[in-house]
């Protein structure tokens, strides 16, 4: 946050806490969906590589209204 180029510190020991948020399933998976994932995947990789243990997690959100709106519109 200070605007300068900085070499990254973990705040804990050589452990990398990481939270995305994950897909909304409620209809089909779009290029916004996939395009979250595959950044994500990336930088777990490259912090991986690089050494440090990751502690990861995705939410997987289940919109109930939208899923039984859908099924309603589908028959």
């Amino acid at each position: 946050m200070s605007g300068k180029l900085e070499e990254f510190q973990p705040l804990q020991d050589n452990t990398v806490r990481m939270y995305a948020c994950g897909p909304t399933v409620y209809d089909y998976g779009h290029i916004g969906n996939f395009r979250t994932f595959l950044a994500v995947d990336i930088l777990h990789r490259f912090l991986r590589q690089s050494g440090f243990k990751i502690q990861y997690v995705m939410n997987i959100t289940d919109v109930d209204d939208k899923i039984i709106r859908n099924a309603a519109r589908d028959g």
